[in-house]
């Protein structure tokens, strides 16, 4: 009886110290990405609570954290079996950040108020385009049928030669919907830092002059080396464990700032490695940019979004005031659309060069060490592995299967924005090609 008294307590023993090497720090990234999220569909995107709960953190192990959503406070507080509690808090013009208790004051005194900017025409107005039978019908595949949820796409609009020729939302959804693009304000971020060289502030080849990179060889690392994701820093672009991506989105006020911690592990330029941290470090460098805070958040209203005539997209900060300039970003169809069509236009809009044709050229350039499927925060098909891509297609690209696809031989721009939990059960590639064969001039 004694005996197996210890070795059940033995047992218990060995399983406390699995759950808290392998267990217990994952908990923090379901507690923040659940806290953060809804904290975005509710505030954001308006999205109510069930319906974020059950669509945007409807898969993986999400369900086992609990969440309460403080209306009044615009917050919402996430931790799972009471254990690594988390916050989010949403801001006026500047979306929802996590923040520590500690910092609770300084995150609500971040707002941007008033948009800025001069705020161009809506080019395509406000009605609705269904566009043919024949791409009607196209669209929808995009969507699920009755009884399945495998797609969850939210929206999708198709432009051929500057005019939307086809669009279709889902239910709850519309063209006012400010939605995720994940990964896609990448290539936001790119296009900033493209308005920043165009008005001489850096340029391609100057470093980006970290104050914690000059006692070392990382005061190497240019802007052109970060632009192309070919910085040499060490880096796990791992979401399924805890990592420095998890670590960087979950356990840090400012992302840039810890990215930039990272050790050399190559010589900058030498070798490509997907990095969000990169993209992190990239906006966060920006801020040299501009004299106050709020001058550096009215930036992409400004120069960017402004001109194309988008009033209500939102570049969210972490709780240091920093774009998240890897993941979150959130805007209509439309928005995303026009920001394909600008680059389509090679960085043109109603007469504004807004971005130089050259910056345009160089996005879409391949990355040598990439073996040509990237380009400055831009995913590209030098390679061919998209059948039914042209060569020259080029595309922002988001988690769950956000893309913007610019096509310049065909003059189109295709979006889609939705949840799909396994991105293979969605074929972007086929569904591309039926739109291209459908709008055929």
């Amino acid at each position: 009886m004694k005996k197996t008294i210890i070795w059940a307590i033995s047992l218990l023993f060995v399983l406390a110290i699995l759950f808290y090497i392998f267990l217990y720090p994952k908990l923090e990234i379901i507690a923040g990405y659940n806290a953060k999220i809804l904290c975005s569909c509710i505030f954001v995107s308006g999205i109510d609570q069930e319906t974020a709960e059950k669509v945007d953190l409807g898969f993986g192990p999400l369900w086992l954290a609990s969440n309460k959503v403080d209306l009044y406070k615009k917050a919402v507080y996430s931790n799972v079996l009471g254990m690594h509690p988390k916050q989010a808090r949403y801001r006026e013009g500047l979306g929802c950040a996590l923040v520590n208790s500690s910092d609770v004051q300084i995150v609500d005194s971040q707002t941007l108020t008033a948009i800025p900017g001069n705020l161009g025409p809506d080019i395509w107005g406000k009605e609705m385009v269904k566009g043919t039978k024949k791409l009607i019908d196209i669209l929808q595949q995009a969507f699920d049928t009755a009884g399945s949820n495998a797609l969850q796409t939210r929206a999708v609009i198709v432009i051929k030669n500057g005019e939307i020729v086809g669009e279709s939302y889902a239910q709850g959804i519309d063209q006012n919907s400010k939605l995720l693009g994940w990964s896609m304000a990448k290539s936001i971020t790119s296009a900033l830092a493209g308005i920043l060289v165009k008005a001489g502030h850096w340029g391609l080849d100057d470093p980006l002059n970290l104050p914690e990179w000059q006692g070392d060889d990382r005061k190497n690392i240019t802007l052109r080396h970060v632009l192309q994701m070919t910085t040499g820093l060490s880096w796990e672009e791992e979401y399924g464990s805890v990592s420095t991506a998890t670590k960087m989105l979950y356990s840090n006020n400012s992302m840039g700032a810890y990215a930039a911690s990272m050790k050399s592990a190559y010589t900058p330029g030498e070798h490509w490695q997907y990095s969000s941290g990169t993209s992190n470090m990239l906006a966060m460098a920006m801020g040299s940019a501009f004299q106050s805070q709020k001058d550096y958040w009215s930036f992409p209203h400004e120069k960017l979004f402004g001109p194309l005539g988008i009033s209500n997209f939102v570049m969210e900060t972490d709780a240091s005031g920093h774009f998240v300039g890897s993941s979150y970003a959130y805007g209509t169809a439309r928005d995303w659309a026009k920001l394909g069509q600008l680059y389509l236009q090679e960085g043109n809009w109603n007469g504004e060069q807004i971005l130089d044709s050259s910056w345009v050229s160089f996005s879409h350039e391949p990355v040598k060490a990439s073996e040509g499927k990237y380009g400055a925060h831009f995913w590209l098909n030098a390679d061919g592995r998209m059948s039914f891509f042209g060569a020259s297609d080029y595309w922002m690209d988001g988690f769950q299967g956000q893309s913007v696809l610019i096509s310049p031989d065909d003059q189109l721009v295709i979006v889609r924005l939705g949840v799909t939990y396994d991105e293979e059960d969605f074929d972007f590639n086929t569904w591309v090609g039926k739109i291209k064969e459908a709008v055929k001039d």
